[in-house]
């Protein structure tokens, strides 16, 4: 599983970049065979205006399925990256679940 970690507006060191991508791994290491490709962009909406401004977006690339992305906007970027990761372990279920039924469905 191969996982990109951008930050646009946002500085990321090394240390919150290891510990965005533990999580990314936790959350969808059961779906490794599935997954191709994970990427997650930070930005900060507002600049410098502050505010509930700092996104996390993680896009899912699964194989021979349609990708799943997640947004989630937070005052911290920590608790955005907490939150969307929740999200789109949920959702990377969901949509293999969809697609078993799917493929079941099928053979009947």
């Amino acid at each position: 599983m191969k996982i990109l970690i951008t930050g646009k507006e946002v500085a990321l060191s090394q240390e919150v970049r290891s510990q965005i991508e533990d999580r990314i791994r936790i959350a969808l290491s059961r779906f490794s065979p599935k997954v191709q490709q994970v990427s997650a962009v930070i930005n900060d909406v507002n600049g410098p205006r502050g505010g509930i401004d700092k996104r996390c977006r993680i896009t899912v690339q699964l194989r021979r399925l349609n990708d799943v992305t997640v947004t989630s906007e937070d005052s911290r970027v920590e608790a955005s990256v907490k939150r969307a990761v929740d999200r789109i372990g949920r959702a990377v279920a969901r949509a293999i679940e969809r697609s078993r039924q799917f493929d079941s469905r099928q053979l009947v």
